[in-house]
C-alpha cells in the first residue's frame, strides 16, 4: 500500500472518530435539559459555594469542577451537564487512539465507538454531573497510559500515571481498587520490572502530594468517609446479591457486553495478545474486588471502554474474509437492543410516556433499571424519580417565603428535615426567587450548617409534621409535593411562626450534636 493510501485511510479513520465524538456531544446536549437536575447533582453543585479539600461523602474534585461550572455558566442546567458530556466525548477520542496504536482499522473503531456511544450505562452517567463520569474517564486514561508505558517501554510515563491516579483519588476513593488490581497484575506478570525504576517512586511521590490535602481534611474531620461507607453498605449495598451485580453489569451495556467480554477474553486467553494480558487480569481482579465487597456494578464501568476498544480490535483482527459478516451481525444486534434501551440512558420521553414505555419493556432484560436501592422493583427507574418534583417543592417554599414581611424574610430560616436532595433543590432552584439557602443535617450540609440561626420564622420541610408543633404556636401547611413520579412525593412544606420555646437555642443544641459527627475528638 502506498504512503498516500495509508494517509487517506488514516484521514478517513479520524474523520469517522470525530463524527462519533460529535454524535456523543449532540446526544447529550440536545437532551440535557429535558428533566430537572438529579438529587445528587444539586448536592455537588452546592459544593461550589463551600470549596474545601474534602466533603462528607466525596473527595474535593467534584466541588472544584462545580465551582468552575458556576463561574462560566452560572446556574445553567445545560452548562452543568456539559461537563460529563465532554468527558464522554473525550473517552471516544481515547478509544480511537487505542485502536489506532494497536494498528486496528475502521471496522474496529466503528464497533468499539458504537458500543460506547449507545451504551445505556455511559449515556446515563455522561448525562449526570456526578463523580462517575469523571471516574470513568480517568480510569480509561489511566489504563491507556499504563498500557502505553508498557508497549513503548517508557517508564517516564509513570510520573503522568501518578498524577492522573492522584487526581482520580480526589474524585472517588474507589480508585484504590483500580490501583490494587493493576499493581497485583503487573507484579505477577512479565512486566514486573516496570517497578524497578526511579520513575515509579516519582509517581508515588507525585500522587501522594496530590492526595495529601484531602487526607489531612479527612483526619481533621474524623474520617467521615468511613461513616459514609458504613451507611452506604447498610442502606444500599447489603440489598445487592452477586446475581444482581452481574445482571446489572450486563444491563449497563446490554448485548454490547459481548464486545467488551470479547476484549477481556482476548487479553487473558489469546497467546498472540499475551503482551497485554496484564490489562485483562487487572480488569478481572478489579471486577472481583467490587463483587466480593458488595459494590455496585457501575463501579467498574471505567474498565469497559478499553475493553470495548480491544474487543473491536479482536473482532476485526480474527474475523476476516468470509467471517467478517459475523461482526456486522454482532453490531446490528448490539445497536438494536441499545436503541430499545435508549430512554433508560438519556431523558427522551415525558414521564407519562416513559411509564408507558417501561410497562411494555418490563419483562425484557432491562429489568434492573426498575430496581431501586431498596432492592425492589418500581414502575420507574430511581434515577429518573430523583429528577422530578424539585421545582414543585421550591414553589411551595417560595410561596411560604412570600407570605412573610420584609423583616421576617430577613430573619427566616428554611430548615429541611428530610434529606440532602430537598436541601439542594431549594438552594438551586430557589436562586431565581432569591430564597435564602436551606439548612439541613444531612451529608455535607451538616458541615455547612451555621452554629446559630436568626430569631425569626421557620419554613419547615419534611415528610410529616414531626415535632414542629411543639416549637411553634402557628404551623401552616403550605403544600405537599404531588408529582406522582417524584421519589419524594408527599413531601410537605410548613410555615412556622409564633414560637413556643427558644427556637434558636433548640437549633443551637441540635447543630452542636450533629456537627460532632464531623469533628475529631
Amino acid at each position: 500500500m502506498s504512503s498516500n493510501d495509508t494517509r487517506n485511510k488514516t484521514d478517513i479513520y479520524w474523520i469517522i472518530a470525530v463524527l462519533f465524538i460529535v454524535a456523543k456531544l449532540c446526544i447529550h446536549l440536545l437532551t440535557s435539559t429535558n428533566y430537572e437536575l438529579h438529587r445528587d447533582e444539586m448536592l455537588y453543585i452546592n459544593m461550589a459555594d463551600h470549596l474545601s479539600f474534602g466533603f462528607a461523602t466525596v473527595p474535593p474534585l467534584t466541588g472544584f469542577l462545580a465551582f468552575l461550572v458556576k463561574c462560566i455558566f452560572g446556574n445553567s442546567v445545560f452548562g452543568i451537564r456539559l461537563i460529563p458530556a465532554l468527558f464522554g466525548a473525550a473517552s471516544i477520542f481515547i478509544i480511537a487512539r487505542i485502536i489506532k496504536e494497536l494498528n486496528g482499522g475502521i471496522v474496529a473503531l466503528v464497533v468499539a465507538a458504537t458500543s460506547f456511544l449507545l451504551s445505556t450505562g455511559f449515556l446515563l452517567f455522561d448525562t449526570l454531573f456526578t463523580p462517575n463520569a469523571t471516574e470513568q474517564f480517568l480510569w480509561l486514561l489511566s489504563t491507556y497510559l499504563i498500557w502505553r508505558m508498557i508497549s513503548q517501554n517508557n517508564p517516564k510515563l509513570w510520573i503522568t500515571i501518578g498524577i492522573v491516579l492522584g487526581v482520580a483519588f480526589l474524585n472517588k476513593y474507589s480508585v484504590m481498587f483500580f490501583i490494587l488490581g493493576f499493581f497485583i497484575s503487573l507484579l505477577f506478570s512479565q512486566h514486573r520490572k516496570v517497578f524497578n525504576t526511579r520513575y515509579f517512586y516519582y509517581a508515588i511521590l507525585a500522587g501522594a502530594v496530590i492526595i495529601l490535602p484531602n487526607l489531612i481534611w479527612q483526619y481533621k474531620h474524623g474520617w467521615p468517609v468511613i461513616f459514609h461507607m458504613s451507611e452506604l453498605k447498610r442502606t444500599q449495598l447489603d440489598n445487592l446479591t452477586y446475581k444482581d451485580f452481574f445482571i446489572d453489569l450486563f444491563s449497563l451495556n446490554l448485548t454490547s457486553s459481548f464486545i467488551w467480554a470479547t476484549g477481556l477474553v482476548s487479553l487473558i486467553f489469546i497467546k498472540k495478545e499475551r503482551t497485554n494480558q496484564f490489562i485483562g487480569i487487572a480488569s478481572l481482579l478489579i471486577i472481583l474486588l467490587f463483587l466480593f465487597s458488595k459494590g455496585k456494578a457501575y463501579y467498574v464501568l471505567g474498565l469497559i471502554p478499553f475493553l470495548f476498544a480491544y474487543g473491536g480490535f479482536t473482532l476485526e483482527k480474527y474475523l476476516k474474509g468470509s467471517s467478517v459478516f459475523v461482526i456486522y451481525i454482532i453490531l446490528l444486534i448490539s445497536v438494536t437492543f441499545s436503541i430499545i434501551a435508549l430512554p433508560f440512558g438519556i431523558p427522551l420521553f415525558s414521564f407519562d410516556k416513559l411509564e408507558s414505555y417501561q410497562a411494555k419493556t418490563k419483562n425484557m432484560i432491562v429489568f434492573p433499571f426498575y430496581r431501586w436501592e431498596d432492592g425492589r422493583a418500581h414502575t420507574i427507574s430511581q434515577v429518573y424519580a430523583d429528577m422530578t418534583g424539585w421545582k414543585e417543592l421550591t414553589n411551595y417554599v417560595t410561596e411560604a417565603y412570600s407570605l412573610l414581611s420584609k423583616d421576617e424574610q430577613g430573619r427566616c430560616t428554611i430548615y429541611v428535615e428530610s434529606d440532602y436532595g430537598n436541601t439542594g433543590a431549594i438552594n438551586f432552584y430557589g436562586k431565581a426567587n432569591k430564597l435564602p439557602d436551606a439548612i439541613s443535617f444531612h451529608e455535607s450540609y451538616t458541615i455547612w450548617a451555621p452554629d446559630t440561626v436568626p430569631d425569626g420564622p421557620f419554613i419547615y420541610v419534611n415528610g410529616n409534621q414531626g415535632d414542629i408543633r411543639k416549637l411553634f404556636n402557628r404551623v401552616t401547611e403550605i403544600g405537599t409535593v404531588e408529582d406522582s413520579y417524584a421519589r419524594d412525593r408527599g413531601l410537605m412544606v410548613f410555615l412556622c411562626t409564633d414560637p413556643i420555646v427558644n427556637v434558636r437555642e433548640v437549633y443551637r443544641q441540635r447543630a452542636g450534636k450533629e456537627k460532632k459527627l464531623f469533628q475529631r475528638e
